[in-house]
């Protein structure tokens, strides 16, 4: 929706921080756009007074216990008309199941594993987020610092609003492209034990210029960043559009992405992606076309050659007794982008869990993940069961 005069402080301003990623099933499910959830138009990070006041709506958690579902009191992270704050904490107990390899190689085609090879307990992400609105309506000033597993500042941006719905940010932020998916270690985001993986994940955000505009259902944005490494300038561009109420379907989601970096390696990817809702169902998607140009090393001429990648991936949600999510993905990719052919290059990964808000301020997440990938590389092969418990004002 276009962000107006008025509403602007009320939406970007008053702040109650929430998940550091985005959940785009859950954008489906109330048919609203990133920026009516999150200060960071692009999506993720601090949510909105939008999200605090439709809570029960957005998240339908169950009425269990009222203290904790209708405090009395309860602090929003709101200073002044100026200045919000917010936190988020995520805390999980993993059980990683790996089998043993075999003249170098393992099974990669096995749903269970049965020999326990690690046990994982970690802080996966402590934030905290600074809002401050500079000029009510026209200037915003925006940090998301990460406390844990490591400390850095991930975004540090200043936005300007513009007329006609469109606004210039400039500073250290997350580049838009494809699903932000909450789950970080899919294919299409940043992968796990140097999976295949698009690169764009919460771990890559880059001195940047960004220009969008956002107006009804139509979003549309276009950065220009410093690239990684030794390359040169990176080009990344994301368009959408989320309609709801329309025949036949609550709502639905089509965009694209694409992004382009160069330098001693060259690289362009695209996104294509969307999803639809039908009650307490809805279903989401994205499939990436990867094409870089590398030199081999056995040409002395170094003539760079064309290496593709295609990275598929689909969840479906359904909301059991109008309070308990249960989502099944399934990620798929190939390293040179020939599907004529399942060759060891390729991988995938099924993911079975549950998710429930159990109040405004508290979700559990419970998952089974299946990875089987190369048979030469064992943590490309292996069962995961996860416990996760995120809190948050």
């Amino acid at each position: 929706m276009a962000i107006r005069t008025g509403w602007l402080t009320i939406l970007l301003l008053i702040a109650a921080s929430g998940t550091a990623f985005a959940e785009p099933y859950l954008a489906l499910r109330t048919g609203q756009k990133c920026e009516a959830c999150h200060v960071n138009i692009t999506g993720g990070g601090m949510r909105t007074a939008f999200v605090s006041a439709h809570a029960r709506d957005i998240m339908k958690y169950p009425d269990w216990f009222d203290e904790l579902t209708k405090p009395v009191e309860s602090f929003d992270g709101v200073f002044n008309d100026y200045v919000a704050i917010g936190a988020d904490l995520r805390a999980s107990a993993s059980l990683i199941f790996q089998d043993n390899p075999q003249n170098g190689r393992v099974d990669n085609n096995e749903f269970f594993r049965t020999r326990l090879d690690e046990f994982d307990a970690e802080v996966n992400q402590a934030t905290t987020y600074l809002n401050v609105s500079v000029i009510p309506d026209l200037l915003e000033f925006y940090v998301d610092l990460r406390l844990a597993p490591t400390v850095d500042a991930r975004e540090a941006w200043g936005m300007l609003y513009l007329p006609m719905d469109f606004y210039v940010k400039v500073g250290r932020m997350f580049l838009p492209y494809g699903l932000q998916i909450q789950d970080d270690e899919s294919f299409i985001r940043g992968g796990r034990n140097g999976s295949a993986n698009t690169g764009f994940n919460f771990d890559l955000r880059q001195a940047a210029f960004e220009a969008g505009w956002a107006s009804g259902p139509w979003a549309a944005v276009l950065a220009i960043s410093e690239g990684p490494g030794d390359r040169d300038a990176q080009v990344t561009a994301n368009a959408y559009a989320l309609f709801d109420e329309v025949p036949l379907v609550d709502s639905v989601m089509i965009g694209g992405s694409g992004s382009r970096f160069g330098g001693s390696a060259e690289q362009f990817q695209f996104a294509g992606y969307g999803g639809f809702a039908i009650g307490p169902f809805n279903a989401l998607g994205e499939v990436d076309f990867i094409d870089r140009r590398v030199a081999e090393a056995d040409d002395p001429t170094g003539t760079k050659h064309h290496r593709g990648g295609f990275i598929f991936y689909t969840e479906a949600n359904y909301l059991f007794f109008d309070w308990l999510n249960f989502k099944v993905a399934f990620d798929y990719a190939d390293y040179d982008g020939d599907l004529s052919q399942r060759a060891d290059d390729s991988e995938n990964r099924i993911s079975l869990g549950l998710e429930p808000f159990i109040a405004k301020f508290l979700q559990t997440r419970l998952f089974y993940r299946v990875s089987n990938g190369i048979e030469s590389n064992p943590s490309h092969n292996q069962s995961i069961l996860s416990a996760e418990v995120h809190l948050f004002f």
